[in-house]
């Protein structure tokens, strides 16, 4: 899959780092007008959420506040006044860690995230969709696994990854058979919620290229994380061998084409919930694929482009890519350290931070 505007537009990931992008120069802005983009965002965005919560408003006086009444098209109208910022690594990295971090596939779409779609804002971000496409930072964002510079990340609390790969792929195959069978048995099937994540067993090993004094990416970039603020890495030797590369909603519906798993049962109401759709859901048998590679890796690019949208697969049904991290790879087999694990940690909990060796 080529970098293009379209790898950011056309996938809700990818659209959110471009909104994310704009709102973080708004934010740096002195400009009266910038800062009232960030304002229209925030509650033209707020309106279009199914699940805004409740906001507090506090201040003084006696008249009751009024919700400002701000449509999509004139918060695309409020950011188009803002323009296409400097796309510096820096910039680069606070929007992906924010765009990764709100990824949510078990509920309804954040309102941020509706507003970034709709039609009125494509224009809008495809010129920072371009700037992203052309920038060094991106460069890397299409390669294919490196085998040389893989690490592990284990946060507070966690288990270790388990060995017996063969063993784990098996019980998964068993559990996925069982949890459809249950599913689809409840009374209260409608509106049960249920497992979300279409990876691969979640006990193998999974790595993410090593970035030096800045830590592998898996420490960075992660899907609705838990505030954690230590975490030990591991420099490590991966299987040699073919590795499955998933660039793209292209590369994931071959995938589900070439081994699907029915899970209907299981994930039609997150599923549905977070994209709008009905009918039969699939995703790839792991434990099949295992017969053909060592590891399948999902690009920073595949995973923009693909992660949480409906990946049409013709008459099987469509199928959700949700849960991966960018850039990272599960292994199928033996992954052995081949390094000293280092501590690291980092103050800031509430959001993206730099991580620093303890």
């Amino acid at each position: 899959m080529s970098l293009g505007p379209s790898t950011f537009l056309d996938g809700p990931r990818g659209r959110r780092l471009c909104l994310e992008i704009l709102l973080d120069a708004a934010r740096q802005s002195d400009t009266p007008e910038d800062r009232d983009a960030t304002r229209a965002v925030f509650w033209a965005a707020h309106a279009l959420a199914e699940n805004p919560g409740t906001l507090i408003h506090i201040g003084g006086g006696d008249e009751p506040f009024v919700e400002p009444e701000v449509s999509s098209a004139q918060a695309a109208a409020a950011l188009a006044e803002i323009p296409t910022p400097e796309i510096t690594p820096a910039r680069i990295d606070r929007a992906l860690e924010v765009a990764v971090d709100l990824a949510a596939y078990w509920q309804p779409p954040s309102g941020e995230d509706v507003l970034a779609a709709v039609s009125e804002m494509r224009p809008v971000l495809a010129p920072v969709a371009a700037a992203v496409a052309r920038s060094g930072r991106a460069a890397s964002w299409t390669r294919p696994v490196d085998h040389d510079a893989q690490a592990t990340v284990r946060w507070e609390g966690a288990s270790p990854f388990r060995t017996d790969t063969e063993a784990v792929l098996s019980a998964w195959r068993a559990n996925m058979a069982a949890t459809e069978i249950q599913f689809a048995a409840s009374a209260y099937s409608e509106r049960l919620s249920g497992p979300w994540w279409s990876t691969p067993p979640v006990d193998l090993p999974r790595t993410t290229p090593s970035r030096g004094a800045e830590g592998p990416v898996g420490m960075s970039l992660v899907e609705d994380s838990l505030g954690w603020t230590s975490a030990r890495t591991r420099t490590v030797t991966v299987p040699d061998g073919e590795v499955i590369e998933i660039d793209g909603p292209d590369a994931w519906a071959s995938l589900c084409h070439r081994h699907p798993l029915v899970v209907t049962a299981s994930r039609r109401n997150v599923w549905r919930w977070t994209t709008g759709r009905e009918g039969v859901w699939v995703q790839p048998d792991w434990s099949a694929l295992a017969e053909e590679a060592v590891g399948v890796h999902l690009t920073t690019a595949g995973y923009l482009a693909t992660a949480g949208r409906v990946v049409e697969l013709g008459g099987l049904g469509a199928s959700v890519l949700a849960g991966w991290g960018p850039d990272e790879t599960f292994w199928f087999g033996e992954v052995t350290p081949s390094g000293e694990a280092e501590e690291w940690t980092r103050e800031d909990s509430s959001g993206p931070g730099a991580w620093r060796r303890a």
